[in-house]
């Protein structure tokens, strides 16, 4: 009977430790805003977001709209070949932070999470863009 309850109490903290460990690096659900890219402070307005369901990114890079495929795996991240974005024209200092944007997302192998701040890295561990949560 001690077996039996020690084995159950065993089963249940796994339980709970798994779906904790799980939960910490999820990228599903939600919505973050462009903090620094490379060296860069992004630019105060217009907000650049980034915002993540189960397989899909969206949100505005400043300019334009844009939206495609992410996947992970554990720490790993890569988005997918069929991003896609309007294509509006807007001023020089926007569209450059747009392309910066752009790469940095292009270049990112892996994420991290840290409270309310999100660190995509490039494959040598390198930081190529730090967001901040906005909601879930």
């Amino acid at each position: 009977m001690k077996a039996t309850k020690l084995f159950i109490i065993i089963v249940i903290a796994a339980g709970l430790i798994l779906t904790a460990c799980t939960s910490t690096n999820t990228l599903t659900d939600t919505q973050w805003r462009l903090s620094t890219y490379g060296d860069q402070l992004a630019l105060p307005k217009p907000d650049v977001t980034l915002n993540f369901t189960e397989d899909r990114i969206s949100g505005s890079d400043g300019c334009n709209s844009y939206g495609g495929s992410y996947t992970t795996d554990g720490s790993n991240f890569k988005v997918g070949s069929d991003m896609v974005s309007t294509m509006m024209a807007c001023d020089e200092q926007i569209m450059a932070q747009s392309s910066a944007f752009y790469a940095a997302l292009n270049q990112a192998a892996t994420f991290k999470i840290d409270g309310q701040k999100l660190v995509l890295m490039n494959s040598d561990g390198n930081g190529l863009a730090v967001f901040y949560a906005t909601g879930k």
